[in-house]
């Protein structure tokens, strides 16, 4: 009743004084100063992640990805990734590709630049959604620092979020013309950006429901036009939606038979909808995995029942609300509907929810926070709430500067995940492979034995464990786990590849040929294997099929220096030394230092 009051009170009020006009276009100077602090302030707080590394998936997304090597369209367009289809994330990378290679911080610059893009961009839409300045620049300044958004911020490979939301709130926005001015044009761009959007990422697929409640909001008569426009905005969705399930099959991300039953999803779904809801508000102990919260197996413990309580709370109050403001119903409306895909009502991944699937649903909260504190300044309750603007800025902040240290490299970021969950195998998986590029192969081992541990049945684990045992000359157990990573995952080409390295290095030609061809056949964009079978030729003395294969290794991995290194070694077996000069100058001056030895001795 008390809320209910200070509605009507609000909608006579005069604008409290001190307080600039709240209406019409913020076209004068307060606004620019306003919009650029707040720019301003979300650029500060990221700042760490320039200095950041490589982390996560960037080694599938970037560094090992033939993908981005070339601008290939054809290949770009008709490929998954991961398990997603996301070409138009593809292609962005193979462009930031070519300006900075494997540099961080380009990759890191742009992520960025395209997070204050899209601060801007909530601002516009907020603005146009409420008619009012305050309330957007407030949203935009909670939304652009908030920590739960470093994850798509401070990961590279999280571009994909970054750039659906750009294309999906340039979308909403050329919605928001259409509806004001209802011209066709708008209506057109808004279709074209929608499909962008989809194509950076499929969780796009929910903008057609933000545009239904944003129809509800304008007072729009729902009626057999308003449902006919929405029509080709529900078939992108739609088919968006059957190819992401598609590409997650393809990659097993999405388990053939249910591990969890109905009921057990919908507690996961309602522990994940009202943990985002108060991490938005306390921001604390984020992760970078949330495991499923089940004690042994697939057990639920009885006390997460209660948050289907919490969920029939907030929707009950959501639709109470509609007796005295559509507000409640857009904000929270907008965030179920862009959270709803990722709630894990079909299991995707081994997490229950993620920071990055925040960075949209969260609009929707804080578009509230700003109705809520404007709401409150134009009342008696000013300085609390000029308090609480101050107060959640200054946390926000520090809590956000803060935690793009914890993105700063994998040995970082998996010790905090580690910190907090003891039973994340993946962690100790990755942890592990951190420690092996530190050359700390015992560290590593201790993690790979944890995850196995916590995970029998781990593929990748025993493989990660099979390349410590391989690099002490254990090659008994390097072959068990090589073999054991093949039993549990028949189509795993990484670990025939390496399986077919060891036997190589123990003579066995034949075996190691079989498994190159096969780690091949699974994945024919894969240089390395390629390479490695040159090897074997060449050793072999079968230097035109080792030609053959240092040729589509460099053809996959334009810089692989090593590669030309070794095809101007076998043209030079073959007598031709002015091919074997060019390909070895060209590994030389990627910086291979064998071949400037070469060169010096063969060339000069």
């Amino acid at each position: 009743m008390k809320l209910k009051k200070e509605i009507r009170k609000q909608k006579v009020a005069k604008p409290h004084p001190g307080i600039p006009s709240q209406k019409g276009n913020p076209n004068n100077w307060y606004f620019y100063a306003a919009l650029g602090g707040i720019i301003l302030v979300s650029f500060l707080v990221y700042l760490p992640v320039l200095h950041n590394e490589f982390v996560w998936d960037d080694d599938y997304y970037i560094k090992n990805n033939p993908l981005i090597y070339a601008l290939n369209l054809k290949e770009i367009f008709s490929q998954n990734l991961m398990g997603n289809y996301h070409p138009l994330t593809v292609l962005t990378l193979a462009l930031e590709y070519q300006l900075f290679g494997l540099d961080e911080t380009g990759y890191h610059l742009v992520n960025i630049f395209l997070h204050l893009l899209n601060v801007i961009l909530v601002f516009y839409v907020l603005f146009r959604v409420s008619d009012n300045v305050h309330v957007a620049l407030i949203a935009s300044l909670l939304w652009g620092i908030h920590p739960m958004h470093v994850e798509s911020v401070a990961w590279a490979a999280a571009l994909k979020d970054l750039l659906y939301t750009f294309f999906f709130l340039s979308s909403y926005i050329f919605y928001l013309n259409y509806l004001k001015n209802r011209q066709t044009k708008f209506y057109i761009i808004a279709l074209l950006l929608f499909l962008f959007s989809l194509l950076s990422k499929a969780m796009a697929a929910s903008l057609p429901l933000v545009l239904l409640l944003t129809d509800y909001l304008k007072g729009r008569k729902l009626d057999y036009k308003l449902l006919l426009e929405k029509i080709p905005f529900f078939l992108l969705a739609i088919t968006f939606g059957v190819i992401a399930v598609l590409a997650q099959k393809s990659f097993e991300a999405i388990p053939d038979t249910p591990i969890y039953s109905i009921t057990q999803r919908l507690i996961f779904a309602s522990f994940g909808f009202i943990t985002y809801l108060l991490k938005f508000i306390f921001p604390l102990n984020l992760s970078a995995v949330y495991p499923y919260p089940v004690n042994s197996g697939t057990e639920v413990p009885y006390q997460y029942y209660t948050y289907l309580l919490g969920v029939i709370g907030v929707i009950g109050y959501t639709i109470y609300s509609v007796r005295f403001t559509k507000k409640i119903m857009y904000g929270i409306g907008f965030f179920i509907a862009t959270i709803l895909l990722v709630l894990q009502l079909l299991p995707v991944g081994y997490a229950v929810m993620a920071d990055r699937y925040s960075y949209i649903p969260s609009i929707g909260i804080f578009y509230l926070a700003g109705e809520g504190l404007i709401l409150s300044l134009n009342s008696k309750f000013k300085r609390p709430a000029v308090i609480l603007i101050i107060a959640f800025t200054v946390f926000f902040s520090f809590v956000t500067y803060n935690r793009c240290g914890i993105w700063k490299n994998n040995m970082t970021l998996w010790n905090d995940v580690i910190s907090q969950y003891q039973t994340v195998d993946k962690a100790y998986n990755n942890r592990g492979v951190a420690f092996m590029n530190e050359k700390r192969d015992d560290e590593a081992l201790n993690d790979f034995n944890k995850a196995i541990e916590l995970k029998p049945y781990y593929a990748e684990a025993h493989f990660n464990r099979g390349n410590v045992y391989m690099n002490a000359k254990e090659n008994d157990l390097a072959l068990n786990d090589f073999n054991k990573a093949i039993e549990l995952k028949p189509n795993y080409a990484k670990a025939f590849h390496n399986r077919g390295t060891l036997f190589m290095s123990q003579q066995k030609n034949e075996k190691a040929l079989n498994d190159f061809n096969k780690a091949i056949e699974l994945k024919p964009d894969y240089p390395v294997a390629y390479f490695n079978r040159g090897t074997l030729f060449f050793n072999e003395k079968r230097y035109k099929e080792a030609i053959i294969n240092y040729s589509k290794a460099i053809e996959l991995k334009a810089d692989y220096a090593e590669a030309y290194y070794n095809r101007g070694a076998s043209e030079f077996y073959m007598g031709n030394k002015t091919a074997a000069c060019t390909d070895i100058s060209k590994a030389a001056d990627l910086g291979y230092q064998p071949a400037k030895d070469a060169y010096l001795q063969i060339c000069k």
